[in-house]
C-alpha cells in the first residue's frame, strides 16, 4: 500500500493533467463554434468571391526622375509634353487708380454702337444726343459732357426707358410735367444754340454713339446738379460726382450690368420737344405734334446738319402747317431761355479755398 506521502504526491501530479485536459477541450469547442459562426455569416452575406491579381511597383523611375529634376531642361528631356512656363504671358500691369475707381463707381457699360436703320435715323440720334449734352452740360468739361451722354445711352439700353436716343431725350415732353430732361419742357430750346459749343457737344455725341464708353459714371441712369438733392436720390445708388452733376444708378438687379440688355431699335422718332414753345413756358399741356411736323434741323447748328438733311427739313417745313409766331417775354429770365443759368455759370470749375 502506498504511504501517505506517496498519495499526496500522486494527487499533486494528477491534478495538473486533468486541468490541462479540460482547457484543451474548451479551446477545441471554442474553435469549432467560431468556425461555424464564420461559415454561417459568410453564407448569409454572399457566396460569391473574386480574386484579382495585383502587381505593385515600389516607384515609377521616369516619374520620379521628372519630379526630382533640378531644372526645366532636364524635366523637358524626360517628358517633352511639358508646357514651357516662359511662353506663358505675364500678368498685365494693373493701374491702382483704375481699381479704386471701379470699386467706387461700379462696372462700366458694355461697348455698343448705336447705328440707325437709315441715314435719317442716324442724323436724328446725333441731333438728340447733341441737344441733351448741349442744354444739360454746355459749360461742363469734356468729362462732364461724356457723363451726360453715357446716361442717355445707358437709358436706351435699359428696358425701363424707350429704345431710341430721341425717345429717351424727349420722353415726357408731351406732358406738362414728366419731362425726363428739364430742357425739353422749360423752353430752353427756344433760342438757337451757339455754334462753337454745339459743335463740341456734337463731337462728344458722335464719339459716344460710335461705341466709346465713359467708365467714370458706370451704369448711371440718373443725375442731378450739386445745387439740389431730389427726393428720388435716396432710392438710387450714387456712382460718382463729375463736374456739376451727381450720377446715380438703380439699386439691386435693375442696376446690374445684365439688366442693360434692351436692343437698340434703330428707328428714331421725330426730335422734340412735342409741345409749342409758348405752351412749354406757360406750363400748359397740348396734343403732341404730328409725326415729322417739326423741322428736324430747326435748332441744329449748320456745322452739324448735312445738306441732304437740310433739304429734307425744308420739305418737311413746307408741308407742315405754319407755326405760331414766337412770343415776346417781358420776364428777363424767360428772354434768356436756352442760356446757362447764372447759378450754374461756373459749374465744373475748381472751388476756391
Amino acid at each position: 500500500m502506498p504511504t501517505p506521502a506517496s498519495l499526496d504526491l500522486t494527487r499533486r501530479v494528477a491534478a495538473p493533467r486533468s486541468s490541462r485536459r479540460s482547457t484543451l477541450v474548451v479551446a477545441v469547442l471554442l474553435i469549432i463554434a467560431m468556425s461555424l459562426a464564420l461559415t454561417a455569416n459568410g453564407r448569409a452575406a454572399s457566396s460569391y468571391r473574386v480574386s484579382v491579381p495585383v502587381q505593385l511597383k515600389p516607384y515609377d523611375p521616369d516619374r520620379w526622375a521628372l519630379l526630382t529634376a533640378n531644372d526645366y531642361a532636364t524635366a523637358r528631356a524626360i517628358d517633352p509634353s511639358l508646357p514651357d512656363p516662359f511662353a506663358l504671358p505675364s500678368d498685365p500691369v494693373v493701374d491702382p487708380d483704375q481699381i479704386r475707381q471701379e470699386a467706387f463707381v461700379g462696372p462700366a457699360a458694355k461697348p455698343y454702337r448705336f447705328v440707325g436703320a437709315s441715314a435719317q435715323d442716324r442724323s436724328r440720334a446725333l441731333y438728340c444726343l447733341t441737344a441733351a449734352i448741349y442744354y444739360e452740360a454746355a459749360s461742363e468739361s469734356d468729362d462732364g459732357q461724356r457723363g451726360v451722354a453715357q446716361v442717355v445711352l445707358n437709358r436706351v439700353r435699359h428696358p425701363s426707358f424707350p429704345g431710341s436716343v430721341c425717345g429717351v431725350v424727349f420722353q415726357g415732353s408731351d406732358r406738362t410735367t414728366g419731362c425726363q430732361f428739364s430742357f425739353a419742357c422749360d423752353g430752353s430750346m427756344a433760342r438757337r444754340p451757339a455754334a462753337a459749343a454745339w459743335a463740341r457737344a456734337a463731337r462728344v455725341a458722335g464719339t459716344a454713339l460710335a461705341g466709346k464708353v465713359d467708365p467714370a459714371v458706370g451704369l448711371a441712369t440718373h443725375y442731378h446738379t450739386q445745387a439740389i438733392w431730389p427726393r428720388w436720390g435716396k432710392s438710387l445708388v450714387m456712382t460718382n460726382v463729375v463736374g456739376a452733376h451727381i450720377f446715380h444708378r438703380w439699386r439691386g438687379r435693375w442696376g446690374e450690368l445684365a439688366a442693360f440688355s434692351q436692343p437698340y431699335s434703330g428707328i428714331e422718332p421725330t426730335p422734340g420737344p412735342y409741345r409749342p414753345v409758348a405752351l412749354q413756358l406757360a406750363g400748359k399741356s397740348a396734343v403732341p405734334a404730328a409725326v415729322d411736323s417739326v423741322p428736324f434741323s430747326a435748332v441744329a447748328s449748320p456745322s452739324v446738319a448735312t445738306a441732304p438733311e437740310t433739304a429734307l427739313a425744308s420739305r418737311r417745313a413746307a408741308a407742315a402747317p405754319a407755326a405760331a409766331p414766337e412770343p415776346e417775354y417781358r420776364d428777363p429770365a424767360l428772354a434768356k431761355s436756352g442760356q446757362i443759368k447764372d447759378k450754374f455759370s461756373t459749374s465744373g470749375e475748381w472751388i476756391a479755398r
